[in-house]
Order: structure tokens, then sequence, then C-alpha cells
């Protein structure tokens, strides 16, 4: 992991004093179970910690359920991919007719993972091999799922009408689904904790998926921001799945101290927050300040990574 050397530098007067007179920061999470809530709570604790200000953490749903309830400012700061969120600020995909302009970009935490899960043994090893299989579809409080899950089968010339859609609510309810024997195979983190339980209790194969030329152009029109990678996941198998960058979004109506603390925080944290919630580990400055992504950064953030010569 790379060394935050130049943060190591901030004087710790900038964290001094935040206590008792500011109100608590909270971020929006997915449910428990998933990778934004396990981020979201090493955040909340070890970044609350250096600020010295209570960080609470609301677990919720996806970005069609989080993003909606942060512009209602029911609290500051949420996690969503990059594609969910310019979706989003565009008012396109499942937020059509609904724009959220005042979104921002806090920081990139680090690339997300989604793989295409079944359960070991069932024969599920490209994606070709669900035609007639039950899979998870809708994703009623988290959008994004059916997104991806619906490009992953447009990339790869299929639709949810060559198999059986099984309406589900979110991931983590997909996976339970998938450990129960009800469904056979459903999008999500591959990271995820859900998915670790379902590996611990049936075993779980990542489903491949093509990334050829025509494959990664025809994703990138269907989800902006999203690419198809190889990786080897924590079970040991190499795959090929959906990556993406993970952004902590904010809207315009949060002042430029609190973000600007809260990424500092961050940064500053790095390592301590590695160790909470290994994904962290991929996460570097570089990284975290991205100007071409889809959706405008806060002021805030822009002013803490124009200080630390990453913002270009």
């Amino acid at each position: 992991m790379r060394i935050f050397a130049a943060i190591a530098a901030l004087s710790g007067a900038l964290w001094a004093g935040q206590v008792s007179a500011q109100a608590p920061v909270a971020i929006g999470t997915n449910p428990q179970g998933s990778l934004a809530y396990v981020s979201g709570s090493a955040i909340a604790n070890i970044v609350g910690k250096s600020m010295g200000r209570s960080f609470i953490v609301v677990p919720l749903g996806g970005p069609s359920a989080i993003i909606p309830a942060m512009a209602d400012r029911e609290f500051d700061f949420s996690f969503a991919n990059i594609t969910a969120a310019a979706q989003a600020y565009a008012g396109v995909g499942s937020f059509e007719g609904r724009p959220y302009p005042g979104l921002r970009i806090a920081t990139v935490v680090y690339p997300l993972e989604l793989g295409i899960i079944s359960r070991q043994g069932d024969g599920i090893e490209k994606i070709e091999d669900l035609a007639g299989k039950r899979v998870a579809s809708e994703y009623t409080s988290q959008r994004n799922l059916d997104v991806f899950m619906n490009a992953a089968f447009m990339v790869s010339g299929m639709s949810f009408d060559d198999v059986q859609p099984i309406p589900v609510q979110n991931g983590v309810q997909a996976i339970d689904e998938l450990i129960d024997g009800s469904l056979d195979a459903s999008i999500f983190s591959i990271s995820a904790g859900a998915v670790a339980k379902a590996d611990a209790s049936v075993g779980v194969t990542f489903v491949n998926l093509p990334d050829g030329e025509a494959e990664q152009a025809a994703l990138a029109d269907l989800a902006p921001g999203a690419s198809i990678g190889r990786t080897t996941a924590r079970t040991g198998q190499d795959a090929t799945v959906i990556t993406a960058p993970f952004v902590i979004l904010v809207t315009d109506a949060v002042d430029d101290e609190t973000v600007y603390q809260v990424v500092a925080g961050i940064a500053r944290n790095a390592e301590h927050l590695a160790k909470a919630d290994p994904q962290f580990g991929k996460m570097s400055l570089d990284m975290m300040a991205d100007p071409k992504l889809p959706i405008p950064y806060h002021p805030g953030a822009i002013r803490f990574f124009e200080e630390q010569g990453v913002w270009e």
C-alpha cells in the first residue's frame, strides 16, 4: 500500500477543538453484510476519532435509496459506485427524470469489483451457463445491481428473457437466497461479507464475463465508468468481473470544512482503515483524486487534494 507520507505531516492542530461543539457526521451505506457497510463502519470509527467528532453509520439500501435520502439531508455522506452516481447526477437510467445536480464526489476509496456469483458444483462457469437458471432481478432497493446485471447480460448477448428472473430487494437478500437454494445466481461485490458467508456455507463460484474489446466498449456505454477486469477473489478463484470506482458522495449543501476534514481524515488514516477493512489497502492519494470522473468534486475535497499536489 502506498504510504501517505505527505499526510503524516499534517498538524494535529487541524483536528483539535472539534469534539462537542459540532453535530455528528453521518454516512449512508448499503445494508449490513455489504461491503459499503463494513467500509462505512471503519470510516466512522477511525476517521471520527481522528476528527474528534461523532460519526454515525446509517445502513439503508443501495444508491437508489441512499442518494435521495442524502439529498434530503438525512445524512451527509454516502457510498456509491461511479455508474450509479453518474446516473443520479444526470437523471438517467434508474434515476430517469430525477436528476441530482447537487451531487459531488468527496473521494474515490477503492475499485469496486462486482461478480456474478453461483454455488460451487452447479456447473455455472460462464454467463451463458445461466440460460434457464433462477437469477436475482430488480433489486428494488439496490437498483445499481440491476443495472450491472443487465449490462453483464447485454455484453454477453443475453438478457433476462433467457433466464428465470427472481425479484429481490437487495444484494444481501439475494445471497441469502443463493445459500438456501432458491436462487442459482446473483451479482454482488465479491469482497462483501455476505459473499464470504456464502462461500463458507455452500461454496461459491464467480461466473466469468467476456472481456474482449467489443465487450469492454459495450459495457462503457451501458455503465459509465465501469470496465471488465480480471481479479483473484478472496476464494482464490481467477475470474473476470465488472470493476468500477467506489466513491464517497456528498452534496453541495455540506460545508467545505466538514468535507475537507473527512477526506483528510480518510487519507491520513489509510493504514488504520486498511487494517479494519482490507479494501482500503488498494487506496492511494492519486486514486482518491480523479478529476476525470463524470461528477464534480466538492470544493472542500479539491482544497485538500490541491494541498497534497495530486489535483490536476
